[in-house]
């Protein structure tokens, strides 16, 4: 799967070459509070707030559209089929997909649920929802994120970021992912520390403890890596301070 999201990352950046494209601003914050009362449409054609799509749980989000010819469908089976490794049941967690483009439907959202289907299970699909809104309500939702795009007309397109975002049960970004690098740990401590600490195993809780964040990367780190960080910068401080020590004796 991962295979497949890096060669259509390679198409897609041979296409722009053809014609240069400014890129929309991606700039999500850590602790970003969505509306919750924004009222989303699912593939059934029910009209829900958001707060009630979360119900009380954590989620995963990617914002995109259902038409989308690019990296949207393959990231939507990527995380359907990392999430099948995660161990987490599916009632715990929310995933939600939601439609930036609003004049995409019900049925354009149970199309892309349906291909979706194909990688996951029967109950790990009941843990998505493909929302769209004709009042732009996904694309708003998209900006409180900090996620913006641009339309193309002339190709029925839009041009956007994407990635995945770890959603607390009150709708407040807790972590980001990029499209192209997450792991199945990373989606399932992504969900952890959104629940807060209300899913997953001692496990999970002690390495969140002890691991980090790599924003660079978009992954968790191992705590042997962190580890040997906080060592590393322990070792440097001691030899500062004896460099520093020893300037004052000759001093």
């Amino acid at each position: 799967m991962k295979s497949l999201l890096l060669a259509a990352l390679v198409l897609l950046g041979s296409a722009v070459t053809v014609r240069a494209v400014e890129r929309p601003s991606f700039d999500p914050k850590i602790g970003a509070q969505f509306d919750l009362g924004r009222k989303l449409r699912d593939s059934s054609g029910a009209e829900r707030s958001l707060d009630e799509i979360l119900s009380g749980k954590p989620a995963l989000v990617v914002f995109g559209y259902d038409k989308c010819p690019n990296l949207c469908g393959l990231t939507q089976q990527a995380v359907a089929s990392d999430l099948r490794k995660t161990g987490l049941d599916p009632a715990d967690y929310r995933a939600l997909f939601i439609s930036i483009d609003r004049t995409e439907t019900a049925e354009d959202a149970a199309s892309a649920k349906e291909v979706v289907a194909q990688s996951t299970t029967p109950a790990g699909l009941k843990a998505w929802h493909f929302l769209t809104g004709a009042d732009g309500a996904g694309a708003s939702l998209a900006a409180e994120a900090g996620i913006h795009f641009d339309t193309r007309p002339r190709v029925n397109q839009f041009v956007h970021p994407i990635a995945v975002l770890a959603v607390t049960p009150k709708g407040r970004i807790s972590r980001v992912l990029p499209a192209l690098t997450f792991e199945p740990r990373d989606l399932r401590l992504a969900l952890v520390e959104a629940s807060a600490n209300k899913l997953g195993s001692i496990a999970d809780h002690v390495f969140l403890l002890c691991a980090g964040f790599d924003t660079s990367k978009g992954q968790y780190t191992a705590p042997i890596w962190a580890a040997l960080k906080i060592g590393g910068i322990a070792t440097l401080l001691v030899l500062g301070s004896g460099i520093a020590l020893l300037a004052r004796r000759r001093a």
